[in-house]
């Protein structure tokens, strides 16, 4: 199921969908940390590479949840 939460909300192992300048990517969260000014992910994506990136409290992010 598709859900929309706010990034404070994260878990590892979320399925992710991430937008950059590049396009959306899905990213299968690895870690979260929660930080004074907002979170920091890291996740991989469906062909292994790692990717990092972070988001404010507050804003919307999409992910997948059984």
């Amino acid at each position: 199921m598709t859900i929309d939460v706010l990034a404070e909300d994260l878990q590892p192992d979320d399925l992710l969908d991430f937008s950059t300048k590049r396009g959306t990517r899905s990213l299968q969260l690895t870690l979260v940390e929660r930080r004074t000014n907002g979170i920091k992910f890291m996740g991989r994506n469906h062909d292994g590479q790692l990717f990092s990136s972070g988001m404010k409290y507050g804003q919307s992010a999409r992910c997948v949840r059984p």
